[in-house]
């Protein structure tokens, strides 16, 4: 075996000694682990802000529909259901609130939130003017969680209640209302899909709903969505404060007066001999001349058959035609003569 293949096979155990080793290496040190990255929700859960609690309750062998306007519910709802409101107390109408609590009245569990300072019987609220209940801001908001119990036999839960109203000094409240019960929240967001793992929001949730354990939840999902005129508000105002002064300087520099005032002219009415003279004048300029001396012969001759007048010479001389080329003289002088014949008796 030459020097060369020697050097060769030692190269070769070399490079499988290193990649033997740097294997043993990384297999005892090179730890496997998944990690889980959020993309966002899926098109049902961005269409509805309670999918997740829908696919819970279901999941817990619930009977669970959603509809997103408070007509799609059924025109009453059976005794035993919960139906679960988006939309704070104000926006229900009064012949919808007076829809629901004749349900409730019956045995039903409605679930709707509160967002608004309220005394009791004031005001346009007319679901929320039902119950003896006040809702008041409080001067701080409570960071952590909150302890929440039904009753007795039902175990103390952890809720993150993420509001300053109170309700007669608590977070939520939950009235009898004939043989049926409202719950009121200061917070609906809790049973949203982003927030429904947090804490014991989930088992806050289940159990509201199985208060009424035998009959169907019904989610009402409609979120408010703030106008665009809010939104330019809330997040531009400094942009819309600078324009509108703007436009405020624009409109006071270009309403200042350049110059003094200007007096209108009165309008002026020329007498109706000067118009015919100015026509007159302007017919001779353009050679109407004969024209104008004819129709003025043929009118005073008119006048004068009528009164079976004869003019002799001057008549004559003035009804007849002339070779002579007409001037500006000849024809006042004509038209002159024409209106003594006229005139005459």
């Amino acid at each position: 075996m030459t020097r060369r293949g020697i050097v060769t096979i030692f190269l070769g155990l070399l490079i499988l000694a290193v990649a033997g080793g740097a294997g043993l290496w990384l297999s005892q040190n090179l730890i496997r682990r998944s990690e889980e990255v959020f993309t966002g929700y899926g098109e049902a859960a961005r269409r509805n802000p309670f999918y997740a609690a829908e696919r819970l309750l279901a999941r817990l062998g619930r009977a669970v529909h959603s509809v997103r306007r408070l007509n799609d519910l059924p025109e009453t709802p059976a005794a035993a259901d919960t139906v679960l409101v988006a939309v704070p107390t104000y926006v229900v109408s009064a012949a919808e609130s007076q829809r629901l609590l004749d349900w409730v009245k019956q045995g039903g569990h409605l679930i709707i939130g509160v967002r608004h300072d309220h005394e009791p019987g004031q005001g346009h609220d007319h679901l929320l003017n039902s119950f003896p209940v006040r809702s008041h801001r409080a001067e701080s908001t409570v960071m952590g969680p909150m302890p929440v119990k039904l009753d007795d036999a039902m175990p103390l839960l952890q809720v993150r209640f993420q509001s300053n109203l109170r309700l007669n000094d608590a977070f939520w409240q939950q009235v009898r209302w004939g043989q049926g019960r409202v719950t009121l929240l200061t917070d609906m967001e809790l049973f949203a899909n982003g927030r429904l793992g947090d804490h014991d929001h989930a088992d806050f949730l289940w159990e509201l709903v199985q208060q009424n354990p035998g009959g169907q939840v019904w989610l009402h999902y409609r979120t408010l969505v703030p106008s665009l005129a809010q939104l330019l508000w809330r997040h531009a105002w400094m942009s819309l404060i600078g324009l509108m002064l703007t436009l405020l300087a624009a409109l006071w520099h270009y309403s200042q007066r350049l110059g003094p005032l200007l007096t209108p002219r009165a309008g002026e009415q020329r007498r109706l001999a000067e118009h015919l003279q100015a026509s007159s004048r302007f017919l001779w300029r353009h050679g109407a001349g004969p024209a104008m001396l004819q129709a003025a012969r043929h009118y005073t001759l008119r006048r004068l058959e009528r009164r079976r007048l004869g003019g002799g010479e001057p008549l004559a001389a003035a009804l007849g035609d002339s070779d002579q080329p007409l001037t500006e003289h000849a024809l006042i002088h004509t038209l002159q003569t024409l209106q003594r014949l006229d005139r005459s008796p």
